[in-house]
């Protein structure tokens, strides 16, 4: 790409990545990071020879002579120097767009979505790669889009696209883009609901009349969103391109597999599958390749596995449920009162009184843990009984008091883990071990 020195805000993976793909292009690489330099020894050693680097803070003196910026998810567009770098005339793009920038001609799934983003693009990937094609998945999931760029090898990349990566694009434009759903969440970083939509929907902004938009039929916000694309929509609720007849998952009028054939629990799910269908068949996967792979697929770590069964109780693990939309689609298709359910953490301005019609219904007992726990109690009252617990462990060890055979204790938060834990995934770690001591005290 055409640009001598280029700028990387903030030093994350999709940073580093990004400052790597620049060098790769010819151009000079200044980095900054808001972090002293004592704790990003082991990031600067992998940062191309030759990066100048301003560490400690943001100093405007890192835009002299630059003529790219490109912005790592976690910086958002408020900074003063992104505020700088615009009076200068230079508009920062996210990473995932430099990204782009160096494979517009691949085909490309870009999948966004306040829940369900991570096993979508797993889906999609796994049924373009059982159609034959040479594909690659991350983004906001594991691999940066740089990094997959410089690696390369493939013919079709499945991107998982936040909030804050998309609120920066300018051109690009993907094949196929999916829109899950939108639930509160992230509100700590968007002035509101309405901002944070916006910032999902730009990634239908530049799709042209041959691409596709996958929306939700059952999701106002989704089923809204205005592109050029042609518009294809899922519904667990009603006849659409893609939806749930009865036990049947359809593609128009077709049966693509029958929902006892999918590992995946949970309704949220069969609505994931019909999702990934679309945007797979719409990138050039077969209908029976499409239908293997979502037969075959498990799902991903935290999101909703069951880690044990003992004594008719099963345990299950959606730490990744981290907003009350992950968490409502949780609760649905669970029989009535079979749930000991466990929330809490950093709420994150949400209005946990949505919840209650879903906690009522579902819910025997309800367990509430971290900060945020007397608030989260306190706008369930009277949806089902609610003990203050404080920790996990103290959660688990009264939902294993409490539960009876055929009933399930499930870790659904809708709330971040970083009071307590490190993320969502030591938090979830923490939930399986501890349901594993309850099996080893079973006789």
């Amino acid at each position: 790409m055409d640009f001598s020195r280029v700028l990387v805000i903030g030093l994350g993976r999709s940073g580093v990545a990004a400052a790597r793909l620049a060098a790769a292009d010819g151009a000079e690489i200044v980095v900054t990071d808001r972090r002293p330099e004592p704790e990003l020894t082991e990031i600067l050693a992998q940062l191309p020879a030759g990066t100048r680097t301003f560490l400690g803070g943001h100093p405007e003196a890192c835009l002299d002579s630059v003529d790219l910026v490109v912005v790592s998810p976690g910086v958002p567009p408020t900074a003063a120097l992104m505020v700088a770098a615009r009076t200068l005339g230079l508009d920062p793009i996210s990473e995932i767009e430099f990204a782009w920038r160096h494979r517009p001609e691949a085909p490309l799934a870009a999948v966004t979505g306040s829940n369900g983003k991570s096993t979508v693009t797993t889906l999609v990937a796994e049924m373009l790669g059982a159609g034959g094609f040479d594909v690659v998945a991350g983004g906001n999931l594991g691999t940066a889009a740089s990094e997959l760029v410089l690696t390369g090898g493939w013919d079709r990349w499945v991107l998982e696209i936040s909030s804050f990566q998309s609120e920066l694009l300018t051109a690009m434009a993907p094949s196929a883009a999916v829109f899950l759903n939108l639930s509160q969440d992230h509100l700590e970083r968007h002035a509101g609901l309405e901002e944070y939509l916006t910032a999902k929907r730009r990634l239908f902004a530049f799709q042209g009349a041959g691409d596709t938009a996958v929306l939700n039929a059952d999701d106002p916000a989704s089923a809204s969103t205005e592109t050029a694309a042609a518009r294809r929509f899922f519904s667990l609720e009603r006849p659409a391109d893609a939806w749930l007849d009865g036990d049947r998952l359809l593609v128009g009028d077709s049966e693509l597999l029958r929902a006892d054939r999918v590992r995946l629990s949970g309704a949220h799910n069969l609505s994931n599958i019909l999702a990934a269908a679309l945007a797979a068949l719409a990138m050039g996967a077969g209908p029976e390749e499409v239908a293997e792979a979502a037969a075959s697929f498990d799902g991903l770590a935290h999101r909703h596995r069951t880690v044990h069964e003992v004594a008719g109780v099963r345990w299950i693990d959606d730490s990744k449920a981290t907003n009350i939309g992950a968490t409502l689609a949780a609760l649905r298709g669970y029989p009535a009162g079979s749930l000991h359910l466990i929330l809490g953490g950093q709420a994150k301005g949400q209005d946990f009184a949505v919840l209650a019609g879903e906690v009522r219904r579902a819910v025997a007992r309800l367990y509430v843990i971290g900060v945020d726990g007397g608030e989260i109690a306190g706008a369930l009252t009277g949806a089902a009984p609610v003990e203050s617990c404080g920790t996990l462990d103290e959660a688990v060890s009264r939902a294993r008091a409490a539960a009876v055979s055929g009933q399930a204790v499930l870790l659904a938060p809708a709330c971040a883990s970083f009071d307590q834990f490190t993320g969502y995934e030591q938090r979830g770690d923490v939930f399986a071990a501890l349901a594993r001591e309850e099996v080893a005290a079973c006789p």
